[in-house]
């Protein structure tokens, strides 16, 4: 299906965990709600007021959540498409927003140099994590939901405890921005890509740099780990993809073809 009804370019696209919807979101203002089997579009999310830079699903499919150059981050009934909560308290741009691993909460980051977690039943900000430069890159949970991941235009990445909002490891060792930063499966390790060429793999516990991976040409946009965390995945703006392995941070295998930088890569999940 090719999915036509944004009146601009979209900015994400990501599938229900049924993987029977999917939610784009789009510089027309809006998020769209398509139906994989037909390619209908099933809601159309209306209510910011400027271009929505994310969308996903919730862990259970049932709601949504958005993030919108207007300031705010909204939550949406995935069935009807109302919106049922708006989270405010960010001073500029939200750039992204991602729910929590048993979607009671979500963590947004800004252009304002924070990232905040909420609690979405009552809307509440519950923590701010201020970037000590730049802003974010990217934030997400950690999978039993107890930290946070942030990288930043800095050459850092942290690790934050979600229930006191306190920075537990900060991870230095790249020479340039940290474009990404992931959590392995068992959320005991941690994945950097970063502008210097290299990708660095982190122990969760110690904050220790385990392997730097190097090899890349240019500079790294994206790593994530394999659903069974023994592999890693790098993109590159040296226009190829790299499988090292997680243990070891050996390069096993180069992919090759892309004519251009790639931006992001992805396992399949089994």
């Amino acid at each position: 299906h090719t999915l036509r009804g944004h009146q601009n370019s979209v900015h994400s696209a990501a599938f229900s965990p049924d993987c029977k919807r999917v939610i784009t979101a789009s510089l027309d203002t809006n998020a769209k709600i398509w139906s994989v089997e037909s390619g209908e579009c099933l809601h159309t999310l209306q209510g910011h007021s400027l271009e929505v830079s994310s969308a996903v699903f919730s862990p259970d499919g049932a709601t949504v959540l958005t993030a919108s150059l207007d300031k705010s981050a909204k939550i949406w009934c995935a069935q009807s498409g109302k919106c049922m909560q708006t989270l405010q308290g960010h001073r500029w741009d939200v750039l992204s927003a991602v729910f929590s691993p048993d979607g009671t909460l979500a963590l947004t980051t800004s252009e304002d140099r924070t990232a905040k977690i909420w609690r979405l039943e009552s809307g509440e900000c519950l923590q701010t994590l201020r970037s000590q430069g730049p802003r974010f890159l990217s934030a997400v949970f950690s999978p039993d939901g107890t930290l946070v991941l942030t990288a930043s235009l800095n050459p850092i990445a942290q690790i934050w405890r979600v229930d006191s909002g306190k920075c537990l490891h900060t991870l230095r060792g790249h020479q340039n921005s940290v474009h990404s930063a992931a959590f392995s499966p068992d959320g005991e390790r941690v994945i950097t890509a970063s502008q210097d060429k290299e990708a660095k793999i982190w122990s969760v516990e110690s904050g220790e740099c385990l392997h730097t991976l190097s090899g890349h040409a240019d500079a790294l946009r994206s790593a994530t780990y394999s659903p069974e965390g023994k592999l890693v995945l790098t993109a590159s703006d040296d226009h190829t993809a790299r499988v090292w392995c997680a243990e070891t941070g050996e390069c096993l295998r180069t992919l090759a073809g892309h004519q251009d930088r790639l931006h992001s890569v992805a396992f399949m999940l089994h």
